[in-house]
């Protein structure tokens, strides 16, 4: 399954196949039970160095307990020590030559180097050495479960041993674990484990695998089974740390908080990644104090991860403290290792935006589109900026970006763009998109209006009574007025524009009729107008020019 970051479990190399430590019969009567699940106590608590210190104790204190070179290169096995373990069971082997696991651990070597023949070989002298040693049988059987490929072979040597002692949770535990790496061996499986805690109730294990066997099918089962593991063992640490892994899955983060802490205080061998682990679900727990905490401590690392940095800043973000997650999202931005991706500048300048950084926020709404032009949002975002700020020819440059990473045209990509163009005076492509405006929205009055504007710019200067005035905005103020009607008084501000410009138009024309048709047109839309009314006056009662005074002789 696919998760947020890789929840690694701990080496699973004979992990709890038989380190089942209330299951006190599989060592009642071998040399050193005592030594023996005492250690496998410690690892059952994720105490694997301790496990080890304490079998190489053990040894010198047992000097005829042979076997504890076996359990000592087990345990280093699961700590990870492959060197050390082959050391132990060579140790052993020469040590005594009758004591049949020291061989086991060492075709067990053998085995996970793909040397079969000479693994088996060592397996064969081994039972030679006591044909009903169930303790053979079983660590052999633990040995080929260290790979799918021997499968078969494992579950042989576990039913051979059942065959001698049907009463030995340990052997049924090896049984469930070789049915469970066959795929449609599930029902097998369980009844093996099962079978194990009805033997031996106090036996954590069993409840451990079941828990392991239902996770991918029914996580409410594996709740339930890790949860009975952990009450018949408080210590279990993979038990608890898997719970925690649970409750990841079922979005539940104070429980997988709670749970991975659990482990974390029983561990003495940590994994790289477990403090990040606990302060992610503290974080999904919105113990934002507590997970800013750990995410402090990881951040002093030399070599923190991109991944660390990412949740640190969104913890710290969620906490309000903005001056720090801007320090550590551009630490985290800067990273090596991360691949930056749109959605993290799209991150970054809401950060920015809350603290009332603008224009920082859209330097990095830039940098996103840069990634991924496809984000409407963002370049509306922009457009809107620009416009506001009075830069024109960014309003201008980001609206043909819309307007290319469109499928369906949006006309207001080119009502800014046309106003953009305008205002910087590029009336020649403003005209052309004012015209595809209006195509666009032949109803909507603000694009005529518009057009409009921009003709009249390029029209001579009205207040130069000496400038040829063309009147080039006439068809489309006329334009205005058609599509205006339909609302009057929502295009109140367009249409009196129009008519203003129409009366003008007009009466230069000598054609007061028609001048004072367009007056009243305004009056009809505004009937408080006293400058209007004024003007309609003057027209309809024109003062006589006077006649210039002869001079004085």
């Amino acid at each position: 399954m696919k998760r947020l970051f890789e929840l690694k479990l701990i080496g699973k190399i004979g992990f709890v196949i038989a380190f089942c430590v209330s299951c006190a019969f599989a060592y009642a009567q071998i040399p050193g039970s005592a030594e023996i699940k005492s250690a496998q106590q410690l690892i059952n608590q994720d105490k694997k160095k301790g496990a080890v210190e304490a079998l190489q104790k053990a040894i010198p204190a047992n000097p005829e307990a042979f076997n504890l070179y076996y359990y000592l290169g087990r345990a280093q096995l699961i700590a990870g020590d492959k060197a050390g373990a082959k050391a132990s069971f060579d140790k052993g082997a020469a040590a005594a030559l009758k004591e049949p696991l020291n061989y086991v651990g060492q075709g067990r070597m053998l085995l996970m180097d793909k040397k079969v023949a000479e693994a088996k070989a060592l397996f064969e002298k081994a039972i030679g050495m006591g044909k009903k040693n169930t303790a053979t049988l079983n660590a052999i059987a633990e040995a080929y479960l260290t790979d799918k490929a021997y499968q078969k072979e494992a579950l042989e040597m576990a039913q051979r041993s059942k065959s001698i002692v049907d009463t030995n949770p340990e052997t049924y535990l090896l049984i469930g674990d070789a049915n469970a790496m066959v795929m449609g061996q599930g029902g097998p499986a369980a009844s093996a484990y099962e079978r194990a805690y009805e033997i031996d109730s106090k036996c954590a294990t069993a409840w451990y695998k079941l828990g392991e066997l239902f996770m991918s099918t029914s996580i409410d089962q594996a709740e339930k089974n890790y949860n009975e593991a952990v009450k018949v063992d408080p210590n279990f640490a993979e038990a608890h740390r898997e719970l925690g892994v649970l409750y990841y899955k079922k979005k539940d983060g104070v429980n997988a908080a709670k749970h991975h802490k659990a482990y974390l205080d029983l561990t003495d061998s940590p994994q790289p990644d477990d403090r990040f682990q606990y302060a992610f679900f503290l974080f999904m727990a919105k113990d934002f104090d507590n997970a800013n905490k750990e995410f402090e401590e990881l951040a002093k690392k030399p070599d923190v991860s991109s991944l660390v940095l990412k949740f640190y800043a969104q913890s710290l973000l969620q906490s309000k403290n903005l001056p720090k997650c801007q320090e550590v999202y551009e630490k985290y931005l800067k990273h090596p290792d991360t691949k930056v991706d749109a959605d993290d500048y799209n991150n970054y300048s809401k950060l920015l935006t809350q603290q009332g950084k603008d224009s920082l926020a859209m330097n990095a709404l830039e940098m996103s589109v840069s990634i991924d032009q496809n984000q409407n949002d963002n370049l509306q975002a922009l457009i809107k900026y620009y416009f506001e700020k009075k830069k024109y020819d960014q309003c201008e440059r980001v609206c043909r970006i819309s307007i290319k990473v469109r499928k369906t045209p949006n006309p207001n990509d080119y009502f800014n763009m046309g106003r953009a163009q305008h205002y910087q005076k590029k009336y020649t492509s403003a005209d052309s998109t004012w015209a595809k405006l209006n195509e666009l929205q032949p109803k909507f009055v603000q694009g005529f209006a518009w057009a409009a504007r921009t003709k009249n710019s390029q029209d001579g200067d009205f207040s130069d009574q000496k400038a040829k005035i063309e009147w080039l905005a006439k068809p489309s103020y006329e334009k205005v007025i058609e599509v205006g009607q339909e609302d009057k008084e929502k295009n109140k501000k367009e249409l009196i524009e129009a008519y203003r410009y129409l009366v003008g138009y007009y009466l230069s024309k000598q054609d007061f009729p028609k001048g004072k048709e367009m007056l009243a047109k305004i009056l009809e839309v505004d009937p408080e107008n006293d400058e209007v009314k004024k003007t309609i006056k003057e027209l309809n009662n024109p003062q006589p020019q006077q006649k210039p005074k002869p001079k004085k002789g």
